[in-house]
């Protein structure tokens, strides 16, 4: 469809956005069902569900993948708009407050979790990776059995909404040990367990979180969830987390078991899970086999502790 002359609200969308606005007007002006829009792009080598076109258009997510960028530029020459119109709305959230002069970078998730080659799949099935969240305070509590093995990890989250109607928490979790049954997603607050895909053989899993109310943009929310381990596992020796998006404050807490209290514990930092990591301090074990860090403005990236046992 060759580009035309935009009615006035579509023209205003493009022109100041936001991304979903001016999709919601294209795809109205056009008269298209999204069902009409999906054929047209699979006839042109572009697979995108019509899940995914109707959480684009309602802003409950937003294309960040290449082939998601292919897709736009398609949908711009398939509803009839200037080239570019609504690739450029797709720029990265302004920051704000003490966050202005900081670094915007963001991650894609295959570059962050480039050594899963299941990710990408488990993330089609799931419509999307970026559910609209920034995380601005996270703590993690892991707890290590008699073995060395994690036996339960409790997360809080401080989340706000960066597009309107943002209804749903993504959450990406791996292991390291293949013959050991994936942890149960649990004790879930302000929220409840969507759908749950996963990779066994890695494992990984990906998950989503329904909140208990649609967040508007700029609101804030807090939520908590436990992945508790049924049987006990392989030792490990290293917990984190990765972050797509720079975040404000990250929290790691570990607490061993009287029977299995390492020697030393390092704090690390790295680009890509199963990357190279570079140590950042050492973390004190307190008596009671606790050891705990706090980093201020975590940048894109992996933040673990590792430790040694012997």
């Amino acid at each position: 469809m060759p580009p035309q002359t935009p009615p006035p609200d579509l023209a205003d969308a493009l022109r100041h956005g936001p991304f979903e606005v001016a999709l919601d007007c294209a795809v109205r002006a056009s008269g298209l069902s999204l069902e009409r829009i999906q054929h047209r792009l699979a006839a042109r080598g572009v697979a995108v569900s019509v899940t995914t076109l109707s959480y684009w258009r309602r802003g409950r997510s937003r294309p960040e993948r290449p082939q998601s960028r292919q897709a736009v530029r398609l949908l711009e020459e398939l509803l009839g708009l200037p080239t570019d119109s609504l690739v450029s709305l797709l720029g990265p959230q302004r920051p704000r407050g003490r966050w202005v002069n900081r670094p915007t970078r963001v991650l894609e998730t295959e570059d962050l979790w480039q050594q899963y080659k299941s990710l990408p799949g488990l993330l089609d099935a799931m419509g999307s990776n970026d559910d609209g969240l920034t995380r601005l305070a996270v703590h993690d509590r892991y707890e290590i059995d008699e073995n060395g093995a994690e036996r339960r990890l409790t997360v809080t989250m401080v989340l706000r909404a960066e597009h309107e109607r943002v209804d749903r928490l993504v959450l990406i979790s791996r292991g390291d040990d293949p013959q050991r049954e994936l942890p149960e997603l649990t004790g879930i607050r302000n929220a409840r367990k969507g759908r749950v895909r996963s990779d066994t053989s890695v494992p990984l899993s990906v998950a989503e979180l329904l909140l208990d109310r649609i967040l508007t943009k700029g609101e804030t929310d807090v939520i908590e969830y436990t992945y508790a381990f049924g049987t006990t596992g392989a030792r490990t020796s290293e917990v984190g987390t990765g972050f797509r998006a720079p975040a404000r404050l990250y929290t790691l807490e570990v607490q061993f078991h009287p029977d299995a209290v390492p020697v030393r514990c390092h704090r690390y930092s790295g680009t890509t899970a199963g990357g190279p990591m570079d140590p950042a301090e050492q973390v004190w074990i307190s008596a009671s086999g606790r050891a705990a860090f706090t980093v201020e403005d975590p940048g894109p990236g992996f933040q673990a502790m590792r430790w040694e046992w012997e």
